[in-house]
């Protein structure tokens, strides 16, 4: 198999068509960085990391590019001719990801679910099928504000259960697989405990 090219003039053209293994090959073959090389390479780790980041659970590809920065960063026959202003950048992305990692390894999900509205945002998101569901409509249904929202959200996004994106001055929310498999088994005690419920009451007729 051939070594990726990085001299291309449109960086946005490898970001969906190269993984970081095949990307890692290609720094090491590299004897300095060259401008295309450094844009080719810079799209690459930006738009990787944001997807890493915001896709909570996924340790694995957040290690993979952590890796591949720190490659770039140090091992590489081309680090001594990266400039300050990349390797910043760079270094700046692997301890966001480092941080992100760390969330991940300290998230506990359960134990956020016997808290206050977690429940009823849960059931909230679920009902719209596993889709997406804008953040300000949680004000409304939960009757709380805006800030509460946002400090709910954020410590359930922190905990592997919602993921959220911009979407105009709002943002989009969806449950993970790790919150879609807690809010449906919420909703399955729910009605559990409504036909208990009604049994009761028929027995006590």
């Amino acid at each position: 198999m051939s070594t990726l090219n990085l001299n291309v003039s449109d960086p946005a053209m490898l970001v969906d068509r190269v993984t970081p293994a095949e990307l890692l090959v290609a720094i090491r073959e590299l004897e300095k960085w060259g401008d295309n090389e450094l844009n080719a390479v810079n799209r690459m780790i930006a738009v990787w990391s944001a997807r890493a980041i915001a896709h909570p659970g996924d340790r694995e590809g957040i290690s993979e590019l952590q890796r591949l920065i720190h490659y770039a960063l140090n091992r590489a026959k081309a680090s001594s001719t990266l400039s300050a202003e990349y390797r910043y950048r760079w270094q700046a992305t692997s301890d966001m990801l480092e941080a992100r990692r760390l969330n991940l390894a300290n998230a506990d999900p359960k134990a956020q679910i016997a808290r206050r509205h977690v429940p009823e945002i849960l059931q909230y998101l679920l009902s719209s099928g596993a889709g997406e569901q804008l953040q300000s409509g949680l004000v409304e249904h939960l009757g709380v504000t805006t800030g509460r929202v946002t400090q709910l959200i954020s410590t359930l996004e922190a905990n592997g259960l919602v993921t959220k994106r911009k979407h105009g001055r709002d943002n989009l929310l969806k449950l993970t697989e790790t919150g879609l498999l807690h809010a449906k088994s919420l909703e399955q005690k729910n009605r559990s405990e409504v036909t208990r419920g009604a049994s009761f009451l028929r027995s006590a007729s």
